[in-house]
């Protein structure tokens, strides 16, 4: 094992990019001390060698390992925010959520999704597609400014009943001058798991990942229905 392998053994050193460039220049720094002492056991006694360049590449060792330190403190304080972000998420388990997203799971037979038209449309193109990106069904929406919900029974154009899992949904909206509109679409469901998959906290609702960033509002279960039949 070599010397930078039997550092990260014995302290720890994750495999982080931080890791590996103070591995390479452990490397690097190896070689270049094995090459210095073979220059000083070989070098001429009557014209010794310029002692300047070693000290600056000393110097050049010394600015990129403060460099790659300063690195691992900060991929280590980022592991540290990243841990406690997905402990604060953990609070959502259990909860319902909605949050903005195109993807939602049909299951029992209803896959039901949220749209925002910021202004009346002309017309409006439903469409939904499935996990491979083939389009599975479409028909016309709302057209009214505002929010609308739109609920599918997991049947395609041709009426056949669809396995179940996730599909996706695109609103197309355009105006009375056929300029295209920008619709916001959303998902709802409960929170089911959290985990952190290195680009953020991720919240499952079944198997559809939702980054928590994208979260606009949590209830406890039931507690919508009750909303509604209190009015």
């Amino acid at each position: 094992m070599d010397t930078a392998a039997i550092a990260n053994s014995i302290t720890g050193v994750p495999n982080t990019a931080a890791g590996v460039a103070d591995a390479k220049l452990a490397d690097n720094f190896d070689t270049f001390l094995t090459l210095l002492t073979t220059q000083l056991q070989h070098q001429d006694p009557l014209e010794p060698m310029d002692a300047n360049q070693f000290t600056e590449q000393l110097v050049q060792f010394s600015q990129v390992e403060q460099s790659i330190t300063s690195n691992k403190h900060l991929e280590q304080l980022l592991a540290m925010v990243s841990t406690n972000s997905t402990g604060e998420a953990g609070s959502y388990l259990g909860k319902n959520i909605e949050a903005s997203g195109k993807t939602a799971m049909l299951k029992n037979g209803k896959a039901e999704w949220r749209y925002q038209l910021p202004g009346v449309s002309e017309n409006t193109t439903i469409t939904v597609t499935n996990d491979a990106g083939k389009l599975v069904y479409a028909t016309t929406g709302a057209t009214d400014a505002g929010s609308h919900g739109f609920t599918w029974d997991g049947k395609d154009r041709q009426g056949n009943t669809l396995p179940e899992g996730a599909y996706t949904i695109a609103v197309n909206a355009a105006n009375d001058q056929g300029e295209e509109m920008m619709v916001e679409t959303f998902v709802s469901g409960l929170v089911n798991s959290v985990r952190n998959d290195g680009d953020g906290v991720v919240l499952m609702l079944d198997d559809v990942s939702i980054p928590a960033t994208s979260v606009r509002k949590v209830s406890e279960p039931g507690l919508d229905a009750l909303q509604d039949l209190i009015g």
